[in-house]
Protein backbone atom coordinates (compact mmCIF):
# COMPACT_ATOMS: atom_id res chain seq x y z
CA UNK A 1 0.00 0.00 0.00
CA UNK A 2 2.69 2.33 0.68
CA UNK A 3 4.45 2.35 -2.33
CA UNK A 4 0.83 3.46 -4.09
CA UNK A 5 1.31 6.20 -1.72
CA UNK A 6 3.24 8.82 -4.27
CA UNK A 7 0.99 8.38 -6.91
CA UNK A 8 -2.06 8.98 -4.58
CA UNK A 9 -0.75 12.10 -3.22
CA UNK A 10 0.45 13.38 -6.97
CA UNK A 11 -3.31 12.48 -8.12
CA UNK A 12 -4.92 14.88 -5.00
CA UNK A 13 -2.94 17.84 -6.14
CA UNK A 14 -4.73 20.55 -8.32
CA UNK A 15 -3.53 21.04 -11.75
CA UNK A 16 -2.22 24.83 -12.26
CA UNK A 17 -2.50 24.96 -16.16
CA UNK A 18 -0.84 27.31 -17.96
CA UNK A 19 -3.48 29.78 -20.11
CA UNK A 20 -3.29 29.93 -23.52
CA UNK A 21 -5.46 33.26 -23.45
CA UNK A 22 -5.06 36.38 -21.19
CA UNK A 23 -6.16 35.41 -17.85
CA UNK A 24 -9.49 37.16 -16.60
CA UNK A 25 -8.50 39.44 -13.90
CA UNK A 26 -11.35 41.38 -12.02
CA UNK A 27 -10.00 45.30 -12.80
CA UNK A 28 -13.30 47.02 -11.62
CA UNK A 29 -12.79 45.84 -8.44
CA UNK A 30 -9.25 47.36 -7.75
CA UNK A 31 -10.30 50.60 -9.59
CA UNK A 32 -13.26 50.96 -6.88
CA UNK A 33 -10.87 50.47 -4.06
CA UNK A 34 -8.23 52.95 -4.94
CA UNK A 35 -10.28 55.64 -6.62
CA UNK A 36 -13.73 57.43 -5.18
CA UNK A 37 -13.98 59.65 -8.11
CA UNK A 38 -16.69 57.95 -10.63
CA UNK A 39 -14.50 60.17 -13.72
CA UNK A 40 -11.63 58.86 -12.69
CA UNK A 41 -13.06 55.59 -11.63
CA UNK A 42 -14.17 55.22 -15.13
CA UNK A 43 -10.65 56.39 -16.56
CA UNK A 44 -9.24 53.68 -14.40
CA UNK A 45 -10.74 51.13 -16.18
CA UNK A 46 -10.22 52.27 -19.43
CA UNK A 47 -6.86 52.13 -19.29
CA UNK A 48 -6.46 49.09 -17.83
CA UNK A 49 -8.54 47.80 -20.61
CA UNK A 50 -5.76 49.27 -22.94
CA UNK A 51 -3.24 47.62 -20.94
CA UNK A 52 -5.42 44.20 -21.32
CA UNK A 53 -5.51 44.77 -25.11
CA UNK A 54 -1.83 45.65 -25.23
CA UNK A 55 -1.43 42.10 -23.26
CA UNK A 56 -3.62 40.39 -25.81
CA UNK A 57 -1.00 41.53 -28.46
CA UNK A 58 1.71 40.44 -26.96
CA UNK A 59 0.68 37.18 -25.50
CA UNK A 60 2.83 34.84 -27.72
CA UNK A 61 5.68 36.43 -26.88
CA UNK A 62 5.82 35.58 -23.42
CA UNK A 63 6.86 32.02 -22.33
CA UNK A 64 4.66 29.96 -20.06
CA UNK A 65 6.56 30.14 -16.99
CA UNK A 66 6.53 33.79 -17.60
CA UNK A 67 2.34 33.99 -17.52
CA UNK A 68 2.40 31.62 -14.82
CA UNK A 69 4.56 33.51 -12.60
CA UNK A 70 3.78 37.21 -13.47
CA UNK A 71 0.16 35.83 -12.91
CA UNK A 72 0.63 34.55 -9.52
CA UNK A 73 2.61 37.94 -9.02
CA UNK A 74 -0.15 40.25 -10.04
CA UNK A 75 -3.23 38.79 -8.21
CA UNK A 76 -0.78 38.02 -4.85
CA UNK A 77 -2.17 40.59 -2.43
CA UNK A 78 -5.86 40.57 -4.23
CA UNK A 79 -5.09 43.60 -5.90
CA UNK A 80 -4.51 42.79 -9.53
CA UNK A 81 -4.56 45.19 -12.95
CA UNK A 82 -3.39 43.94 -16.61
CA UNK A 83 -1.25 47.21 -16.46
CA UNK A 84 1.15 45.61 -13.11
CA UNK A 85 0.60 42.04 -15.35
CA UNK A 86 2.01 43.43 -18.42
CA UNK A 87 4.68 45.25 -16.68
CA UNK A 88 5.54 41.96 -14.96
CA UNK A 89 5.41 40.00 -18.15
CA UNK A 90 7.32 42.60 -20.52
CA UNK A 91 10.19 42.72 -17.77
CA UNK A 92 10.34 38.88 -17.90
CA UNK A 93 10.51 39.09 -21.25
CA UNK A 94 13.60 41.50 -21.93
CA UNK A 95 15.60 39.85 -19.07
CA UNK A 96 15.05 36.48 -21.22
CA UNK A 97 15.93 38.35 -24.40
CA UNK A 98 19.13 39.98 -22.88
CA UNK A 99 18.39 42.98 -23.78
CA UNK A 100 20.24 46.23 -21.76
CA UNK A 101 18.40 48.59 -19.90
CA UNK A 102 18.70 52.32 -20.37
CA UNK A 103 20.79 53.51 -17.29
CA UNK A 104 20.25 57.38 -15.97
CA UNK A 105 21.44 59.39 -13.92
CA UNK A 106 18.80 58.30 -11.09
CA UNK A 107 20.00 54.54 -11.64
CA UNK A 108 23.58 56.09 -9.77
CA UNK A 109 22.06 58.17 -7.39
CA UNK A 110 19.71 54.94 -5.94
CA UNK A 111 22.77 52.81 -6.05
CA UNK A 112 25.15 54.73 -4.42
CA UNK A 113 22.55 55.23 -1.53
CA UNK A 114 22.20 51.76 -1.18
CA UNK A 115 25.48 50.36 -1.10
CA UNK A 116 27.10 53.71 -0.12
CA UNK A 117 28.95 53.06 -3.69
CA UNK A 118 29.44 55.49 -6.75
CA UNK A 119 29.16 53.85 -9.97
CA UNK A 120 31.20 55.22 -13.12
CA UNK A 121 29.81 57.27 -16.20
CA UNK A 122 29.19 55.23 -18.77
CA UNK A 123 30.81 56.63 -21.88
CA UNK A 124 29.12 57.90 -24.62
CA UNK A 125 27.87 55.63 -27.58
CA UNK A 126 28.48 58.59 -30.23
CA UNK A 127 32.23 58.04 -29.34
CA UNK A 128 32.50 61.74 -28.35
CA UNK A 129 35.18 62.97 -26.10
Amino acid sequence: MLMHLPIVIAAALPVSPVADTVPQLDVARECRAEVFDQTARKRCIEDDDQARDQLKKEWSTFNASERQFCEKETRMGGASTYAEFLTCLEMSRDTRAGQPTQRTASDDTLNHATTGQATQPQPNAGGAK
